[in-house]
């Protein structure tokens, strides 16, 4: 008859219960530190998207315009004083404090001779093909035209598009002088800025 052995080369592995137990517990922590990282690869993502859309601030009726750049005779950030245009000039302006949104840069043009706002017009200065900034000075046309893809539109037409690929009018908006000669915006801009 054969002798029975308890020879532990003969028996399963050994378990050493201490070890199974911490490494359940590395295991556990593991899987919650995974779940962790996942839920902040989603969060980060739409806590940047929260950023972006903020609420930015919009031109409104009242609003002082101020020199987008020191181009067209002015410095920037000082007031766009209607005496300082001369016809046929094409500045563009931000409405004071609101310089942090582009969709409230302005193009003033000053199209005849007038006192206050008469003689002015004023439209939106992107583009509404891509929503590139359209330059400042009108070209050897007279028209608003845009550095990207050469789309052009006609200031004393309401801005109508007079060539290239844009398909619709920079939006208007209307203009008033201040007692002190500054242009201020006079209301909104007549349709969406930019690209729709």
């Amino acid at each position: 008859m054969a002798e029975h052995r308890s020879d532990s080369r003969f028996s399963g592995p050994e378990v050493d219960e201490h070890w199974m137990v911490n490494r359940r517990r590395a295991l556990k922590w593991l899987i919650r530190a995974g779940y962790g990282a996942f839920a902040l690869a989603f969060a980060l993502p739409a806590l940047a998207l929260r950023a972006l859309s903020q609420q930015q601030t919009e031109v409104a009726s009242g609003d002082a315009l101020v020199y987008a750049s020191n181009a067209g005779g002015g410095t920037a950030g000082q007031p766009v004083m209607a005496d300082d245009l001369a016809v046929g000039d094409g500045i563009q302006a931000f409405p004071e404090g609101k310089s942090d949104n582009q969709a409230n840069l302005i193009q003033v043009v000053r199209l005849a001779q007038g006192d206050g706002a008469e003689g002015l017009v004023a439209y939106s200065a992107i583009c509404t093909h891509l929503g590139c900034v359209v330059y400042s000075d009108l070209n050897q046309d007279g028209h608003i035209a845009c550095p990207c893809h050469n789309s052009q539109f006609d200031p004393t037409a309401n801005a109508d598009v007079t060539g290239g690929p844009a398909d619709r009018a920079l939006p208007s908006i209307a203009v008033s002088v201040t007692d002190n000669g500054i242009i201020s915006v006079a209301g909104q801009f007549s349709g969406p800025v930019g690209p729709q």
